[in-house]
């Protein structure tokens, strides 16, 4: 098996006696086991008359099994263990997969292999469920996604099973005369999940042979029936769906238009990768590029290549575009542009030093991957072990084994008028059919003659060209040699006014590849709420005037961020370092030479009023966050409150505005990995002439957040405009100390598979439901949650406080070696070390903004946790978490189905915002 030079794991293929696809992977620095099961069973094989049922039963395997029968019991044991676990059902798989602390793997997988020998069933379990089912599809009615999605299926060959309906609710999986559901998802069950259908990854510190033990005790009874999946006999798309406009209404703001070209299944070239070498070209948003044309004629903000919906008998190549108001006046137009850099393509973009290059950078890629968490690369190992060749399991998503011109013009010869279909998603369009299940208006109607005429022969454009040699591939291959002096932690190299310089060399993960942060706190940027939405605009122009100069180098495998946060912005350059002080002095270069210009300016505000309007719809639990934070926090202000002062912002408002930021500024920079000390140095030089920084006197900005006190319950009411309520109950610690963290944090911990379980499984109020960490302001907090299709929020209230009333005796049920293995797997979740450059840096980085300067906050935490007593926890969750006792803040929203229902007016409201937050500190 190929694998890249820098990957320590070992690896093994081997398929069982129950022909059962195995792949072991001992990786003696994993923190944690992982294990990935997947079925090559989706939704595909639902039957017609139960649409849903493959994802019914991905649901009702997590229920209770022979040896193990609670319902609650797999996910209990995986958390107490310190790991989590979860599902998918796609289209022709089901995937399942979970991590858990070393020592407790087998037992894991003890119970997890039980899923697919001896799963119960129960027909309580079924009818619970159900309701489940039901929920999770009524939380997505309003989803544009999944709206869209279903006209994508109503709109392909209706014999394909693409169309079927993939989710499922209650009218697909109710009970029929003398047939009950739970009957027939035993038979679908039975007749699917054959072990030869099915590819399992295991992955832990173990050796291979112990892998292999597990694999074989635990996987080896999957009974093989036998059964191969027949091929599928009709294409996704005929001459009857083809070279067609699809036009969709969408709820939230949308202006996207998106070409789709059908093609046969690609998934035997995974070694070329055709597609990957057009996307490559078709997606360039460098100079003389279809994204750089189409933009400097004000038509489009983002284009994007290569996406689309894949299968073992199609594959999709789509180019999807998000427009700009004139750009949907013109979609005739832009697709003629498309089609004249297909053709410029066909005539002179087939060179192979171009696949050279493509390749290069995705053999750098895989050389110097980096580690990822073990449920992730299980996750996609999995994947690819059922669909490339045993040899090909690690390398093939890299792979660009040899330039295949001939296959090449072969994919480029479909792109083509008639084998298109155009799909224009925007409000106000003509609409004449509704689609099933989400509601979504849309309408069909065929190319026009003149159309297919004008895009068969679509000329040439002479703005178009294609792009030049890369300037930013990386030559240097091997990192830097190591210096003499190992420092544990980054060191503070400089200190001066207005300035601090972080630095450390990455001695451990020996990769070529850098990470630079350079945060820039200003007061000015967030005096007000107006402040805030200026340097925000501010951030999106800067970073809109670079993406076309600074394209190559994210091709190069480089990256660049600048965002916006609660004392100013933060600048970051990740991805190979040879070529960084390139990229960060282009960036300097955009910055110092800063234009507003009236139509780009114009435009970006556009797109931001309509991205934050389209966040303000989002799903009630995420405004119900978003509204949460920004009352607690004065410089991270809510949606609404944005879009209000963004509405009436001018351009002729940003120069004095950004002059003034930048008079009164703090800069802290970070700059880690495979970087010389004289490079970083030579790095803040650069950054202190570009923001004039000489001898300022100004200390970081200011993070306020407003303290709840001895304020009892407060609540918050939002108008969510959805059919569902939902209800937040936020806890606020009064310390920031490592113990004050532990208890919350542990706390969490124990509370969220019981939660989960009582309310969401046993009481069915909702498909979202959880507890979780909620760290404001270094504060530690602790969030309960629930969205409800079936509940208003005066019942959610009742059931939470049902619940956080009796979950101090559920503490004291625990035995002792429960109690200290939930302790202990938490306090190896804490304590694991970095699984990669990026997550270290990240961590440091989160640190240093901390003040955190001995980098040791984790081990505090940790050490703190191992000291907690069970009287300790039962006295937090008494006298801070009980509800006749709490300091807390619910935020709610009764939703339009439940309005009929007794309103909440538990606790204190909040009326005023700059009321309470005039109590921040």
């Amino acid at each position: 098996m190929f694998k890249s030079p820098n990957d320590p794991k070992e690896y093994r293929y081997l398929t069982l006696d129950n022909q059962l696809r195995v792949l072991l992977v001992h990786d003696q620095a994993a923190p944690r086991s992982a294990a990935a099961l997947s079925v090559g069973i989706g939704h595909f094989d639902d039957p017609l008359d139960r649409q849903g049922m493959a994802h019914f039963l991905e649901h009702m395997l997590f229920l209770g099994t022979e040896k193990f029968p609670h319902p609650g019991e797999f996910q209990s044991f995986v958390n107490q263990y310190g790991g989590s676990n979860n599902a998918w059902t796609g289209t022709e798989n089901t995937t399942y997969f979970f991590e858990i602390v070393p020592p407790a793997f087998a037992a894991g997988l003890e119970r997890f292999g039980q899923f697919f020998t001896a799963p119960l069933f129960n027909a309580d379990s079924v009818d619970k469920e159900r309701q489940a089912v039901d929920s999770e599809y009524k939380l997505k009615l309003k989803d544009d996604v999944r709206r869209l999605y279903q006209v994508h299926k109503e709109t392909i060959n209706p014999e394909h099973p693409f169309a079927k309906f993939s989710v499922g609710d209650l009218s697909t999986l109710e009970d029929r005369p003398d047939l009950p559901v739970r009957d027939e998802l035993i038979a679908f069950y039975k007749q699917h999940y054959s072990a030869n259908l099915m590819g399992l990854v295991l992955l832990g510190p173990q050796s291979l042979d112990e892998l292999q033990t597990f694999a074989e005790q635990f996987f080896g009874a999957i009974p093989n029936v036998g059964k191969e999946k027949p091929a599928i006999a009709v294409p996704l798309v005929t001459d009857r769906e083809n070279a067609r406009f699809i036009a969709i209404e969408p709820i939230k703001e949308v202006r996207k238009l998106t070409l789709s070209f059908s093609l046969p299944a690609m998934e035997i070239h995974y070694r070329s990768k055709p597609l990957s070498y057009l996307a490559h070209l078709l997606g360039n948003e460098g100079t003389g590029s279809l994204m750089s044309l189409l933009k400097s004629e004000g038509l489009i903000n983002t284009l994007a290549a290569g996406g689309g919906i894949s299968g073992s008998n199609f594959r999709e190549f789509t180019i999807g575009l998000n427009l700009t108001p004139k750009g949907l006046e013109q979609t005739d137009h832009i697709v003629t542009t498309i089609f004249q850099y297909i053709h410029l393509i066909a005539e002179q973009g087939l060179a192979e030093w171009r696949y050279r290059e493509k390749r290069a950078v995705l053999e750098q890629a895989f050389r110097y991957q980096e580690k990822s968490r073990p449920l992730d690369t299980v996750s996609y190992l999995v994947m690819n072990l059922m669909h490339y060749a045993p040899e090909d399991i690690v390398y093939g998503d890299y792979m660009m084994s040899h330039y295949d011109e001939p296959l090449l013009k072969e994919v480029l010869a479909m792109l083509r008028p008639d084998n298109l279909r155009l799909t224009l998603v925007a409000k106000g369009q003509a609409h004449d059919r509704v689609a099933d299940w989400y509601h979504t208006p849309y309408s069909v109607k065929p190319f026009t003659e003149a159309q297919l005429q004008a895009w068969s022969a679509p000329g040439v454009h002479p703005a178009l060209t294609l792009p030049e040699p890369n300037p930013y591939l990386c030559e240097r291959l091997d990192p830097h040699p190591l210096t003499c002096q190992r420092d544990d932690i980054p060191q503070l190299i400089q200190d001066l006014p207005g300035f601090r310089l972080w630095y450390k060399q990455e001695h451990e993960f020996r990769v070529p590849k850098g990470q630079v942060y350079v945060a820039i706190d200003s007061p000015h940027a967030v005096s007000s709420v107006r402040n805030i939405v200026k340097t925000r605009l501010c951030v999106e122009m800067l970073m809109e005037s670079c993406n076309e100069a600074a394209y190559p180098a994210e091709v190069a495998g480089m990256a660049y961020n600048l965002y916006a946060h609660q004392g100013g912005v933060t600048l970051q350059l990740s991805g190979f370092s040879e070529k960084q002080p390139l990229l960060l002095k282009l960036l300097l270069e955009k910055f110092s030479g800063r234009t507003f210009k009236q139509e780009r300016f114009a435009s970006i505000k556009a797109q931001m009023l309509r991205n934050w309007r389209n966040a303000a719809e989002d799903k009630p639990i995420s405004q119900l966050f978003n509204q949460l934070t920004g009352l607690l926090q004065p410089n991270n202000p809510p949606y609404p409150a944005l879009i209000q002062e963004l509405e009436t912002v001018e351009i002729s408002e940003l120069p004095d505005f950004v002059d003034a930021m930048f008079a009164e500024l703090h800069i802290d920079a970070f700059v880690y990995g495979d970087w010389r000390k004289d490079e970083a140095l030579a790095l803040a030089e650069v950054l202190k002439d570009a923001f004039r920084v000489t001898d300022q006197l100004y200390g970081e900005a200011q993070r306020p957040l407003v303290h709840l006190g001895e304020s009892g319950t407060l609540r918050f009411e939002v108008d969510c405009g959805h059919a569902d309520s939902a209800i937040l109950i936020y806890h606020q610690s009064r310390e920031q100390s490592p113990r004050e963290i532990a208890i919350f944090t542990l706390a969490n911990h124990l509370m969220s598979t019981t939660f989960f379980h009582e309310l969401r499984t046993e009481q069915q109020l909702g498909y979202m439901v959880g507890t979780a960490n909620l760290p404001l302001n270094r504060y530690p907090g602790l969030l309960l949650y629930i969205q409800s299709p079936v509940a208003g929020p005066l019942q959610l209230l009742e059931a939470i406080d049902e619940f956080t009333n009796a979950f101090a005796l559920v503490l004291l049920e625990l035995n002792e070696s429960q109690w200290q293995a939930s302790k202990q797997g938490l306090i190896a979740q804490l304590s694991e070390p970095d699984t990669n450059l990026r997550a270290r840096a990240q961590r440091y980085w989160v640190s240093i903004g901390h003040k955190d300067d001995h980098f040791d906050q984790r081990q505090k935490i940790a050490a703190e946790m191992a000291t907690l007593s069970r009287a300790e926890l039962v006295r937090f969750m008494v006298e801070a978490i009980k509800p006749r006792t709490a300091n807390r803040l619910i935020a709610y929203a009764q939703g339009d189905a439940h309005r009929n229902l007794t309103p909440l007016e538990t606790g204190e409201p909040i009326t005023s915002v700059s009321l309470f937050q005039q109590t921040a500190c």
